[in-house]
């Protein structure tokens, strides 16, 4: 998912996407005056007695009472003996008529809306890997689109359509699932841990297309003006991901190794469409060869929605909010790196997909890096660097305000709160460091042996360290340990010190935790990591590659002929950190027996540098115009571009 800021002002063209962050204490509070915040509670993964086999939904629309009804045909397996009873998530917008099995049996249950759970007892006693098919009918009213994360997408279905005081909105319905909203228009077990196929089945009026998951099978016309729309998604997937998007549509077709690729755009804005949409091909081919695994679904399909909150991943059927496609005249970066975003998703998220929201990360993080791969193929490798740059200051800008926790952690109160500077930038940043850590070529063979070994499955943090140690052939626990399960960064300081007698140069390492860690028992005292390190002499570079140790202190020994001109720790800005002192440049000072301190290639510390300000700036900038802030939390940007509300963007 990407989120896109919504402020009541024009759109501001800045060059990639937005984090949000919300963590806990929240807000930046002095040391002394800050209150030992309360723990979140711990949130274990959702495990059930059955597992699901396949959903299909056949439905229908009312826009006038904006409501869904039809029925729910759920074909469940028994995962142990004796299952007398089965417990779904059911929203509080439903309305369930009845439960029957797939024989007619009329079947018993009670509907907690106040604890969002559909409780059936069954016809008899099932016994273990027995199956079981249950037709719920029902209907569920729509949810405001100002609900979910941070008040910027749905939480179920959201009907949108002209109002007097809007009378440009379009008529359209979408949905949103993630994080746990699906419950909100249809029964199911409404957590990642489970994986089905389905299939959906919408009957709505022959003006308006329909687009859902996987493949589509039928498009009939019904002779009364209306049309049945069937689609079915034969790999299976979590709940979240099952979505439908009801409009008027022109479809750009294009494809890659025999696979669609469409965009469905509002035909005024088709030019516009063709021109940002372009590339979604070569992005295809992109992931395909980067990630060892070609694309695994019988289409991809992406389609323009009206007050939505940025992008969201559907399986084969992304969601893109209107506001995002840019004019004839604005630039593509930012349509083209969402795009990539929500496209790296179907492999990362959709066929490998978190156990639960613990490991988000897993989804968000992997796509956000592997959005900057592409970018950095498109436009070189600077544009890689710029990209991760801005994920460096996203980070440390949530870090600074007080917003710290390991990126896998079980403490959370609703899994919306994850989504944050963790799960992408900081996620995206130790993805970065393990690449350059295994090398380019265990990488790859790591990130396709993960895939293939777990396709169409969930997974953990663990299932992606034993494949990346499989294929380096390197032990990574104290990677995992120190930069997943654990918070916080080190602060080196490097100096040197050059003796004429002996031309040798000494180089001290020398690391602290990050402010404010020292009472938190997550926070790794000190760090191991290789690093590069590069000696400026008068006429050459010398380039090193030293290991450095979990301890206060480090010394490396150089044979020099002359002092050098500079010293250089982590010129390349690939590990997550930060480096004492202003930079010092020396390209015209001969050294003789004098000391010097490090620099970095960056033309300032990260953490003080203007980009930083700027976001920071931008930050405070948004959370005012949204009346203070966003719901739960604080907004940290990644130079992001920001859209609209829908009253201040014409949707003709």
């Amino acid at each position: 998912m990407t989120i896109i800021a919504r402020p009541a002002f024009r759109r501001v063209a800045l060059p990639a996407l937005i984090a949000l962050a919300w963590l806990w204490p929240a807000g930046p509070v002095a040391p002394a005056q800050r209150a030992a915040p309360e723990a979140p509670p711990v949130q274990w993964a959702r495990i059930n007695d059955f597992d699901a086999q396949h959903l299909a939904l056949d439905l229908r629309f009312d826009w006038k009472a904006q409501k869904v009804s039809g029925a729910a045909r759920l074909t469940l397996k028994a995962i142990r003996s004796d299952l007398h009873r089965v417990v779904l998530d059911a929203g509080e917008p439903m309305r369930v008529f009845s439960v029957k099995t797939e024989t007619g049996v009329a079947l018993d249950y009670a509907h907690d809306k106040a604890a969002e759970k559909l409780i059936i007892t069954l016809d008899r006693r099932y016994a273990r890997n027995d199956t079981l098919t249950l037709e719920i009918a029902y209907e569920a009213t729509a949810t405001p689109p100002t609900g979910g994360l941070f008040g910027m997408f749905g939480t179920g279905l959201t009907f949108i359509q002209p109002t007097p005081e809007h009378p440009h909105r379009p008529r359209q319905i979408w949905s949103q699932g993630e994080t746990e909203y699906s419950r909100n228009w249809f029964p199911c077990f409404d957590a990642p841990s489970d994986k089905f196929t389905s299939e959906l089945r919408a009957t709505v009026e022959s003006r308006y297309a329909v687009v859902s998951n996987g493949r589509l099978v039928a498009d009939t016309d019904n002779g009364d003006g209306t049309h049945t729309v069937h689609w079915r998604m034969e790999q299976p997937h979590a709940s979240y991901l099952l979505a439908v998007a009801i409009g008027e549509y022109r479809v750009i077709e294009g494809e890659h190794d025999g696979i669609p690729v469409q965009s469905y755009v509002y035909p005024s804005r088709y030019e516009d469409a063709a021109r940002a949409y372009a590339d979604l091909p070569r992005m295809m081919a992109f992931f395909s060869r980067e990630t060892g695994l070609r694309y695994p679904y019988a289409k991809y399909a992406q389609t323009m929605v009206a007050e939505f909150g940025g992008g969201m991943e559907n399986v084969t059927t992304t969601h893109l909010s209107d506001a995002t496609l840019p004019r004839r005249d604005e630039p593509l970066d930012g349509v083209e790196s969402l795009q990539a975003h929500e496209l790296a998703h179907q492999w990362f998220g959709n066929l490998v997909t978190c156990r639960d929201w613990s490991e988000i990360w897993l989804s968000e993080g992997f796509a956000t890096y592997f959005e900057a791969l592409y970018m950095g193929e498109r436009f070189g490798e600077r544009r890689l660097r710029e990209i991760l740059a801005e994920h460096h200051a996203t980070y440390h800008a949530a870090w600074d305000s007080g917003q710290r926790r390991p990126i896998v952690t079980r403490r959370f109160a609703h899994p919306d709160e994850l989504f944050d500077a963790y799960a992408y930038s900081r996620g995206a940043l130790v993805l970065d460091m393990l690449r350059y850590v295994v090398g380019d070529e265990a990488w790859r063979q790591g990130i396709a042996l993960y895939l293939s070994r777990h396709q169409f499955q969930t997974v953990e943090t663990h299932d992606f360290r034993r494949a990346m140690e499989d294929a380096s052939g390197m032990g990574l626990d104290w990677f995992f340990d120190q930069w997943v399960y654990r918070l916080g960064h080190p602060v080196f300081t490097v100096s040197y010190r050059y003796n004429p007698k002996l031309k040798r140069l000494t180089v001290v390492i020398r690391q602290a935790p990050a402010r404010g860690a020292a009472d938190n028992p997550l926070h790794a005292e000190h760090f191991q990591t290789p690093a590069e390190v590069q000696i400026v002499c008068a006429d050459q570079i010398r380039q090193y590659r030293w290991q450095i140790q979990a301890r206060p202190s480090q010394s490396f020994l150089v044979d020099l002929a002359s002092p050098p001109r500079a010293v250089r720790f982590d010129p390349d800005h690939r590990l997550i950190r930060e480096l004492a002192g202003e930079p010092t440049a020396m390209p015209n000072v001969a050294l003789a027996a004098g000391e010097g301190v490090a620099q970095s290639r960056m033309t300032a510390g990260y953490h003080r540098c203007r980009q930083w300000r700027r976001q920071r700036a931008l930050a405070a900038a948004l959370a005012a115009a949204q009346g203070g802030g966003f719901s739960r939390g604080a907004c940290n940007l990644c130079a992001s571009r920001v859209g609209l509300r829908h009253a201040d963007h014409p949707h003709h």
